[in-house]
């Protein structure tokens, strides 16, 4: 497929853009540039792309896999999208609402909002989109990556959606594969065998997962019913994330019948007038309002007794779940 004549246009400033990222991770490597450590250990989440790959589930996974092995872990995150005076920004919200006990901080300066989670007792941290952040060593780096279009078209910033060269992989400690369902078997074993070449590391461990439905929450009442629920229902979508079109794949998989969508920019904080507004929608069509989990936290806050639904999605490994020797746990 050719490319168009303004992703042409753009391809030097792309080109730029990833030599500008590789002279900086190159000043990181050779210690030019100084990465400070943390008593404890630090796992990144992050991935090469812009856009939604996976992380937050990621993020939850790790969260609740130590928690179950005895750690108190921390989150520690940029914050972007943290509307003036909050102290969390959505995924961060929905992160507090399935763990009400997680300690986070969010902080453009996240050396010095790893001290601080230390201080509050974390001994295992989790850095969230964390890949591009030299300054604060890790132990481990977990890519992630959309296995049908690991790089998108291949091309960094402006000119695609690549954050740095596709070389960056070789920092990497863990890939996981996302939405890997929709590659076939042989596909899939040739993405994997592709991805470690380009990473220089035969043994690297990529791990298969997708992003599967596990719940289905209504407000105000919090039922939780299991995600066939959904099947025969009449729905009205409602969502701010990056990739909404694969929010709305996942529920009409469910069986669910989509007859609105209403879609905003990822991390839009929705006003009193939008919710409403959405709710009057769906009575209109006599549908179900349904938004993410990430939606729903913005939504709790705004006005927790709106009558809506929330999907929840857990990461879930199609081969074998990474060890928690490999996790550091």
């Amino acid at each position: 497929m050719s490319e168009s004549p303004l992703r042409q246009a753009l391809w030097p400033l792309g080109m730029l853009y990833g030599a500008v990222a590789a002279a900086r991770n190159f000043a990181f490597d050779a210690g030019l540039k100084r990465v400070h450590a943390l008593a404890v250990p630090v796992v990144s989440v992050g991935n090469l792309t812009v856009g939604g790959t996976g992380k937050t589930p990621t993020v939850a996974w790790l969260c609740q896999l130590a928690t179950a092995r005895g750690r108190r872990p921390g989150v520690l995150a940029r914050g972007y999208g943290r509307a003036a005076g909050d102290r969390l920004n959505d995924e961060g919200e929905m992160l507090a609402r399935r763990f009400p006990e997680l300690l986070q901080e969010q902080d453009p300066d996240r050396v010095a909002a790893g001290r601080r989670l230390v201080e509050r007792g974390a001994d295992y941290i989790v850095l969230d989109d964390g890949f591009q952040h030299r300054r604060l060593g890790r132990d481990l780096d977990i890519v992630c990556l959309d296995a049908a279009l690991p790089f998108g078209n291949g091309h960094c910033l402006p000119a695609g959606d690549l954050r740095e060269f596709r070389s960056g992989l070789r920092r990497a400690g863990l890939l996981l594969l996302t939405r890997a369902e929709r590659l076939a078997p042989d596909a899939l074993a040739a993405r994997v065998q592709r991805l470690r070449r380009i990473a220089g590391k035969p043994e690297l461990p990529i791990r298969a997962a997708t992003h599967a439905p596990a719940a289905v929450t209504a407000w105000p009442s919090g039922d939780v019913t299991p995600p066939g629920a959904l099947a025969g229902v009449r729905v009205a979508l409602l969502s701010a994330i990056a990739r909404p079109a694969s929010f709305r794949a996942t529920v009409e998989t469910l069986g669910a019948e989509v007859v609105r969508e209403l879609r905003y920019r990822d991390h839009h904080r929705y006003t009193d007038a939008e919710a409403r507004a959405a709710v009057a929608v769906a009575e209109s069509e006599g549908a179900l309002l349904l938004t993410t989990e990430k939606d729903d936290a913005k939504l709790a806050r705004l006005a927790p007794e709106l009558p809506r639904s929330a999907l929840r999605v857990d990461l879930q490994f199609l081969d074998t779940e990474p060890a928690a020797t490999e996790l550091l746990l």
